[in-house]
């Protein structure tokens, strides 16, 4: 295009002429702040507008002038210039003006410090000829000349440790005397770049930890009373048994089974009622094959803008809810077991801490129910003097363990104390586990045998239980 401004009929113009000629364009601007069309201009330099057009295209390729359209007139105003070498003094940016054989005419602070040196070792130089004591430095300066003529990254790196990050722009600059430079700024965003790979790191921790835990998670937008699926993982999708399409269209209480199902509405209604609440809550589901899982699930909720965000976790407790159940099924057994059995039972830790007893135990000795009865102190259940003697040899059986025969005192049907067999062992529910020590004491002898016992063993006149 500069070929156009001078075409075989102005080569006979100086270039004196023309910028005298242009000179006085932007003094008659200056005077005229409104601003002139090419018309204007002419008449008053008496010019034809033809030369005056050409003129105003200089002017403005340069920057020296602004162009505003108004209809199909243009109108010319002097521009407000500022020196770039001021800019330069006040922009903590690094920027560096090369002219088109990519030497250096103007460099501001900032970047005569990257580089290193002083200033007059670098202007009117290459780029490619500046010696940067730092090989980094050298090696970032050859990057930038590339890219002066490729233009084709936003960002470079300065390979420095720690790295450097820069967001990079070329900017094609014409100079006062119509000729082509290059203006390059390098804006430091290390700060926001460092910040920026942490949040993405921790977004793929969080993604990828959300990816393989092992509870599902669904996070569902209810917006204007229009539900929308955020979020979903594998996991969610693996408990159910929907896919993330088909849970677009279910809602949470069908996941329950047809006997729970009222239960769950009720829960997800307190969440609806109390937004800032955590619910928690476990059921037997059906998933969509008709499998029954047992899921526990939490519930949260909170508003975002003008929509309400809940967040749904569910863990498959299936194989514990099953081994629980066939604990309790154990439990129930053993009591059962050891209600029937004709003889007082008894079982109680190092402390006297009762954990169980049967019904007959409460009958000899007048305890409350055996259901009372547990968790209460043996001292608690018994007199002194039976409790003495229901005691005694303990201490010893627990230091040596194993299994010990013996008497102790219980009162007859008729009130009267006597001896009876009794058999002691220690036990334990894991090895290193608390102690306890499982009593049964033999109670059923006919009137003789107890008369035998008592004249045997002298009655109540014994000090108690001789384990």
């Amino acid at each position: 295009m500069r070929a156009t401004y001078f075409g075989s009929h102005d080569k006979h113009i100086s270039m004196q002429r023309i910028a005298e000629e242009l000179a006085r364009v932007k003094e008659l601007l200056r005077q005229q702040h409104q601003g002139m069309s090419i018309t204007d201009i002419a008449e008053k330099l008496g010019k034809n507008k033809h030369s005056v057009g050409r003129y105003m295209d200089i002017l403005h390729a340069s920057g020296h002038v602004d162009l505003r359209t108004f209809g199909m007139a243009k109108v010319y105003t002097l521009s407000s210039r500022v020196p770039l070498s001021a800019l330069l003094s006040y922009t903590t940016d690094l920027v560096m003006v090369v002219d088109k054989y990519l030497r250096v005419l103007q460099i501001n602070d900032p970047f005569l410090s990257l580089i290193g040196i002083e200033r007059d070792q670098v202007l009117f130089q290459e780029i490619r000829y500046i010696s940067s004591p730092d090989p980094a430095i050298h090696t970032f300066l050859g990057f930038i000349e590339e890219q002066i003529r490729e233009a084709d990254l936003e960002e470079i790196t300065l390979d420095t440790d720690p790295k450097r990050y820069y967001h990079f722009r070329v900017v094609p600059t014409v100079f006062d005397d119509g000729t082509a430079g290059t203006t390059i700024i390098l804006e430091d965003n290390t700060k926001e770049r460092l910040a920026n790979d942490e949040i993405k790191r921790s977004r793929e921790f969080f993604e990828e930890m959300i990816a393989n835990m092992s509870d599902g998670l669904l996070v569902v937008e209810i917006k204007n009373g229009k539900k929308e699926t955020l979020f979903v993982n594998k996991r969610f999708t693996d408990i159910t048994g929907y896919s993330r399409e088909e849970l677009e269209t279910v809602e949470p209480p069908q996941f329950a089974g047809k006997e729970e199902r009222e239960r769950v509405k009720c829960k997800f209604k307190e969440m609806g009622e109390n937004p800032a609440s955590i619910q928690e809550f476990s059921f037997w589901s059906d998933r969509r094959d008709g499998e029954s899982r047992y899921l526990n699930v939490r519930m949260s909720s909170n508003a975002y803008g003008d929509a309400d965000r809940y967040y749904v976790l569910i863990s498959d407790m299936t194989e514990k809810r099953l081994q629980e159940e066939q604990q309790q099924l154990q439990w129930k057994i053993m009591r059962k077991v050891v209600d029937q059995f004709p003889h007082p039972i008894s079982c109680y830790s190092k402390e006297g801490h009762v954990f169980l007893v049967n019904k007959e135990f409460c009958r000899i000795f007048g305890c409350p129910n055996e259901e009372e009865a547990a968790g209460k102190y043996l001292q608690e259940l018994l007199s002194p003097n039976l409790y003495n003697a229901f005691i005694t040899g303990d201490k010893e059986l627990f230091e040596k363990g194993g299994h010990e025969s013996g008497t102790t005192l219980i009162p007859s049907a008729s009130g009267e104390m006597i001896r009876v067999p009794v058999e002691k062992s220690v036990v334990s529910v894991s090895e290193g586990g608390e102690q306890y020590i499982f009593s049964v004491i033999i109670s059923d002898f006919d009137e003789c045998a107890i008369n035998n016992i008592k004249r045997t063993l002298g009655g109540i006149s014994g000090s108690g239980s001789d384990v």
